[in-house]
């Protein structure tokens, strides 16, 4: 998959986020009870989090521990450390964490990014499912097509099209191990396609009703798609650990936020001047404290909230993005302000990632939310 297609589909696929109405929360445990309805779109965030209710639109989240065991009208689009999904997803699944745990059903699409993703033998997929990550074990149901990229992968349950996928072997613990192992419960309605260095270990009971076609991986190919799916899977990480800020941000400082934005776009100039300023003065002055030995404390900290509006920058100039978007194209939106920061994000982090150009663009960002920042205290 090209890069450019690759991006067009995540803010293609990441827009329906826009709905009439919408529920936030945003706390250390997020809980949605049995019998509750959130009417909307649920924007989530937290350390745990846990919908056991039902939610009429689509459900966006991230925290260290998701379960998701209500009803979902629509999409489910989170991250997290671990990701365990046992209900009804009347939409698709976009998942990325360390653990992706699926014993469900999906109406539409599955895609999981994840060190280990498992489907167990209750689990539907309606549609398409595409794993990227070290390890799969697929025991439910796949309505169409499987495919993705993985270190190993076991499958076990009905596929009901054909599976293709790309195994990265250097992540097996033995060289003599097959990437792909067939359970004998595994039933495959078209094409098996793999690329790995060994044949797959199939059991005799597994039914393959087309082809199977084994291919030999390039040693610089494969080195080269390990790194595209390494850029991927950062490029994700780091837009879905915006969103957790940004909807942090506006939760608690939304205020706030807006003055900062509006100084950025009506001072323009000045914030990029005080962007620069702040940028190179503050590690000389907090090397002058280090010296001094009595400023140590005070170094450190000047150093790290530094280092937090540095990354703060980028988030600022997403919201304003969105903002400016909403106003200028979809007037019956432009007072959603998570609206603008989940759709300005997507675009200003997709345009960081431009090749050659996207370092420098990002640098200006920082340097505008920077000073924009530095003006909204010189203000106050």
């Amino acid at each position: 998959m090209k890069k450019t297609t690759l991006l067009a589909c995540l803010a293609v696929l990441l827009l329906p986020l826009a709905a009439s109405a919408y529920s936030v929360k945003a706390d250390n445990s997020v809980y949605v009870p049995k019998g509750e309805v959130v009417e909307g779109n649920l924007y989530a965030a937290g350390s745990n989090l846990t919908v056991e209710g039902k939610v009429t639109g689509d459900v966006f989240c991230a925290g260290q521990s998701i379960t998701i065991s209500g009803e979902v009208a629509g999409d489910v689009i989170c991250a997290g450390q671990s990701i365990n999904v046992s209900g009804k997803i009347g939409g698709s699944l976009r998942a990325a964490g360390n653990a992706i745990n699926l014993t469900g059903q999906v109406a539409r699409n599955v895609m999981a990014f994840g060190a280990a993703i498992v489907t167990t033998a209750s689990s539907t997929v309606g549609w398409d499912m595409l794993t990227v990550g070290a390890f799969a074990q697929i025991s439910g149901n796949v309505g169409r097509d499987l495919y993705g990229s993985l270190g190993q992968a076991t499958l076990a349950g009905q596929i009901g099209k054909s599976v293709n996928l790309r195994f990265d072997e250097r992540n097996n613990r033995k060289a003599d191990q097959p990437a792909l192992t067939i359970a004998g419960t595994a039933v495959i309605n078209g094409d098996l396609k793999y690329t790995a260095k060994l044949d797959a270990a199939v059991d005799a009971k597994a039914k393959i009703k087309g082809q199977t076609l084994r291919t030999m991986p390039k040693a610089f190919a494969q080195k080269s798609d390990f790194k595209r799916t390494g850029w991927y899977w950062g490029k994700l990480i780091s837009i879905f650990s915006a969103w957790v800020l940004g909807l942090v941000l506006i939760s608690f400082w939304r205020e706030q936020v807006l003055k900062i934005t509006d100084l950025m776009l009506n001072k323009i100039g000045p914030s990029l001047g005080w962007g620069v300023l702040a940028l190179l003065l503050t590690p000389i002055i907090v090397f002058i404290l280090l010296i001094t030995i009595i400023g140590l404390p005070l170094a450190f900290i000047t150093f790290g909230l530094w280092l937090i509006a540095i990354y703060l920058s980028k988030i600022l100039v997403g919201i304003l993005v969105g903002r400016s978007l909403l106003n200028n194209f979809w007037l019956a939106k432009k007072d959603s302000l998570i609206l603008a920061m989940v759709i300005g994000i997507i675009v200003s982090y997709l345009i960081f990632a431009i090749p050659f150009i996207g370092w420098i663009i990002a640098l200006l960002a920082v340097l505008w939310g920077l000073g924009g920042i530095m003006l909204a205290l010189k203000k106050a």
